[in-house]
């Protein structure tokens, strides 16, 4: 049973995809669900600002409707007609009467004769004056208009709006690049776990064989009366203990190359090619926090807030200010205007709030309330960031000072194994010597190994901290 696992594991570690860290994260930015709706978040907000910017340019519109109402509106004048007959013949009759009573006529027959007169001018004016009541609309009409408006004076609010939107694309940018750093930091720490779990069955797997290599001479010694039976034993005990730590290992490798697999969002076995290098970093701690608190995405983040607050409180202030706008028309369909309504027309218009029950006021204060907050947060994140950089960097002080201390410790131990191994096959050693050193040299390969990762992984921290992890691939490449 436990052959046919190490050969199913052997099979599966052959037909892995061999990848690099560059490589990997390559794909973590073309498939990851978490990068991809943080691109498109960027994109809508790009799209927001172009809506914010067409405010700053004339609205034109058309606009028509059909109307039908009652009954046709008519404009009548014709009581002014009627009073205007009746004063002409009035003036007639005046006339005629007094010229008979001049000639000497009597009353009545001067009478007669002007209520005849006033009746012949009365009867020509009503012949000769047209009607003085007209269809001023019909009951069923068409409106048809152009209309142009352009807002010149909005006391900032549009101005005000686009740079918020303009700001709100930097947001959604360092929104983005937080996302993607978080899901190149995990790229980063599975991809370099699985190749620490891979680097640890290449050592398992050899201290394995040197088990097995130490049990085959035991079991000759033990034949030629060299060896006791409890010794040969104790080798047998060594090398079943190796084949469990080789079998672990490959257990291991294989979740870690079912994490990264699940990061690059991909279903294809992978192993790692990039190898655990010890970074060379030069610069001092100091550097490290500057260049942090230059980058990190989420002090972008807080900085992008700290600035739309500020465009948040113009707006507010807007409120206290007239708009001005400039506006026109022209009417499309002019067949059923009335004798009141204009062709076109052009002109400024105004439009000042003077109280609004003190929300103008509220806005204002509100907006300033959240720039003092927004300042009191960015000072705790800038304080957050430094100590996470300073533990990075300690962390990765520490993992190289051990390395030093465990490259001096290894050549005693190889050579202790080497000479017990030797002293041994001379019958100088017991077999619990050389299974002891054997461990010893073990061990320390992989707290060399593991302490290379963590230097690895701090340093990766740093550069995550700094705001430029996604760099860590090509950095990789030019180190190895």
């Amino acid at each position: 049973m436990r052959a046919l696992t190490f050969t199913l594991l052997a099979a599966a570690f052959a037909l892995a995809e061999p990848l690099s860290l560059a490589e990997a994260i390559v794909r973590a930015r073309e498939a990851n669900p978490q990068i991809k709706k943080e691109r498109t978040a960027v994109e809508s907000a790009e799209s927001g600002r172009a809506e914010a910017r067409s405010r700053f340019l004339p609205e034109l519109s058309i606009s028509g409707k059909v109307t039908h109402i009652d009954d046709d509106i008519y404009l009548d004048l014709d009581p002014i007609r009627t009073a205007m007959i009746s004063v002409h013949g009035s003036e007639a009759y005046s006339t005629y009467y007094n010229q008979y009573l001049g000639q000497g006529a009597d009353a009545a027959t001067a009478a007669t004769y002007a209520a005849y007169a006033k009746q012949q001018t009365e009867s020509s004016l009503e012949a000769a004056l047209p009607s003085f009541k007209t269809k001023v609309q019909d009951d069923w009409f068409l409106n048809l208009r152009a209309t142009v408006v352009w807002p010149i004076f909005t006391g900032g609010k549009i101005w005000s709006a686009y740079k918020a939107a303009d700001e709100n694309v930097d947001a959604k940018k360092a929104e983005f690049d937080a996302a993607e750093s978080a899901v190149l930091a995990e790229v980063c720490e599975r991809y370099f776990s699985l190749k620490l779990a891979e680097e640890m069955v290449k050592l398992r797997e050899d201290s394995m064989k040197n088990m097995e290599e130490h049990l085959a001479r035991s079991k000759k010694l033990e034949d030629g009366g060299q060896l006791s039976y409890a010794e040969r034993l104790r080798s047998e005990v060594a090398f079943s203990e190796a084949e469990t730590e080789m079998e672990n290992a490959e257990r291991t490798a294989s979740l870690a190359r079912l994490a990264l697999s699940n990061s690059l969002h991909s279903d294809t076995a992978i192993s790692a090619t990039t190898p655990i290098a010890v970074p060379e970093v030069t610069e001092s701690l100091e550097s490290w926090k500057k260049r942090a608190t230059s980058n990190h995405p989420a002090l972008r983040q807080i900085q992008v807030q700290k600035r739309r607050s500020k465009r948040a409180l113009t707006a507010a202030r807007g409120d206290y200010f007239p708009t001005l706008a400039l506006f026109g028309y022209k009417e499309l369909w002019t067949r059923d205007l009335t004798v009141l309504e204009p062709e076109w027309a052009v002109g400024l218009s105004m439009n000042w709030v003077l109280f609004k029950g003190g929300e103008t006021t509220s806005k204002v204060s509100n907006a300033k309330t959240t720039e003092r907050s927004l300042t009191f947060l960015e000072e705790q994140i800038m304080e957050d960031i430094g100590l996470l950089v300073e533990k990075r960097y300690r962390e990765l002080e520490y993992a190289r000072s051990k390395l030093q201390s465990l490259g001096k410790t290894r050549a005693l131990a190889e050579e202790s194994l080497r000479s017990q191994t030797k002293a041994f096959e001379a019958g100088l050693a017991t077999s619990l010597d050389v299974v002891d050193a054997e461990l010893s040299l073990s061990r320390l390969r992989i707290a060399e190994l593991k302490a290379e990762y963590d230097a690895l992984m701090a340093w990766i921290g740093l550069l995550n901290a700094a705001g430029e992890i996604s760099q860590v691939g090509n950095l990789m490449e030019e180190r190895s």
